[in-house]
């Protein structure tokens, strides 16, 4: 038996490899910090915050100038947290995962290198040489759906950038009524403590009238328990402070222990007139990226359905081979592998894709259906939440007047205190709702922003 070496073959085969692996990458760990060290992270470079607030760009949120020496106002709010959200960095790295699929799309497929050696043997083996057989080929068949597949890959890209920033937008949303419900929960603190304020004042000169005759357990009574009252009021707006401002500055990615004032602008808190829900509506279909990205999904969703109908093409491999036998004649020649599509023409997939792209096109129905109602239903709480506010304020100036003259009437003794303290419970109450129903309409704009994707005011 004849075993000595090939001449050119390995060379061939060395080559090809020494080709391949040129371009390989290599593996290099990345463990995760420690917990403790990630919980201890400190506060963002608000310097580098204030700069990057001034040159943000996005399709939905308008740069700003922070100035937190004035305190934070909801403009403010909204850009800080889309530049120093954690999660929002996190979203933000499914863009290089989707770019790396596009990548994946473009590629050419890679070629593929055959190799048979034979070694001749036996009592007829004499005079002859060791036989092989050489093949280079590549699979074209990828290449017929090449196409399509970039455009599939290229409209997931577009729409997953929509989609991280639609998210943003719901952030910025999220820390704008943050910041609302911290300044009115302020606004509401402050008219609870006041008037505590004065109850306790009150409780105590009429308990040491008491203890002189001048004063009965019934008016100190009365007193005490709109001050209990009035504590347990404050003890339940002062934990939904605190929940608000544990929410602002997750949203923000601020130490817990932070504390920025909120501040209302006197525009904002005026609420201006809304638009019609019809221009709303027409306003969300064309400002929600949320939509955008639905759109693009389908066109990504189309060419999938090239794809799937592309590949019932048969499989096709071209190449050409390079031979000798053992009589040492050598041959140099090409192949053709070409699948038949009798049994499989991809008519499963086909018809899995098309159903796939009706499903999308129902989506996007219905998502567009929900947002007219969620910009319906908005319009007209905030309708419901003007009146109920005018109504209010009216009835405060009708109070105001009857507890003012009670309150005289009591220091002149014609006016029973019973009776006056209960005038006073029914202001306090009444001011104490019509400031609620102010945060509720304020909070109510920022969601009809957030369901619009825009500005929600009446154009002039």
């Amino acid at each position: 038996m004849r075993t000595g070496s090939v001449k050119g073959v390995p060379l061939v085969v060395t080559a090809v490899a020494l080709a391949a692996l040129a371009g390989c990458a290599t593996y290099s760990p990345a463990p995760l910090p420690p917990a403790a060290q990630l919980a201890e992270r400190k506060a963002p470079d608000m310097a580098r915050l204030v700069v990057a607030a001034r040159e943000l760009h996005h399709p939905l949120i308008r740069p700003v100038t922070v100035d937190l020496g004035d305190g934070l106002s909801p403009d403010e709010a909204a850009v800080l947290a889309v530049l120093a959200n954690p999660e929002l960095i996190a979203v933000r790295d499914t863009h290089g995962e989707t770019a790396a699929q596009l990548v994946a799309a473009g590629l050419l497929p890679n070629p593929y290198l055959v190799g048979e050696i034979d070694y001749p043997h036996g009592s007829g083996s004499g005079g002859t040489v060791n036989a092989y057989n050489v093949g280079l080929g590549i699979d074209i068949t990828s290449l017929i759906g090449r196409a399509a597949r970039v455009a599939e890959a290229s409209a997931t890209l577009q729409a997953v950038d929509l989609g991280i920033a639609w998210r943003e937008w719901q952030t910025a949303q999220a820390a704008r009524l943050a910041v609302v419900r911290l300044a009115m929960l302020r606004t509401r603190l402050e008219l609870v403590r006041s008037e505590a304020g004065f109850e306790s004042k009150t409780v105590d000169v009429l308990e040491r009238a008491m203890e002189q005759g001048d004063a009965t357990v019934q008016d100190v009574g009365i007193h005490r328990s709109a001050l209990e009252m009035l504590r347990q009021i404050e003890g339940t707006l002062s934990r939904s402070q605190a929940a608000a401002r544990s929410r602002l500055n997750l949203l923000l990615g601020l130490p817990p222990a932070s504390r920025l004032e909120a501040v209302l602008p006197e525009e904002e808190a005026a609420c201006a007139a809304l638009s019609g829900v019809a221009e709303l509506a027409r306003r969300a279909a064309t400002t929600r990226l949320d939509l955008k990205a639905l759109e693009l999904g389908y066109e990504a969703q189309e060419a999938r359905v090239r794809q799937a109908v592309l590949a019932q093409f048969p499989s096709l491999s071209i190449g050409f081979t390079a031979q000798r036998n053992e009589a040492d004649i050598k041959f140099l020649g090409g192949f053709i592998n070409l699948g038949l599509p009798i049994f499989n023409r991809n008519q499963g997939a086909i018809a899995g894709e098309r159903a796939t792209r009706t499903r999308l096109e129902h989506e996007y129905e219905a998502r567009l259906a929900a947002v007219r109602a969620d910009v319906s239903r908005l319009v007209e709480d905030d309708r419901l939440l003007d009146g109920q506010i005018a109504d209010a304020r009216r009835g405060i100036a009708s109070l105001a007047r009857i507890e003012a003259a009670e309150r005289q009437g009591v220091a002149s003794g014609d006016v029973d205190r019973l009776a006056w303290q209960s005038v006073r419970a029914h202001l306090f109450a009444l001011k104490l709702r019509e400031v609620s129903l102010v945060q509720a309409r304020l909070e109510g704009r920022v969601a009809l922003e957030t369901a619009v994707g825009g500005g929600v005011k009446r154009e002039e």
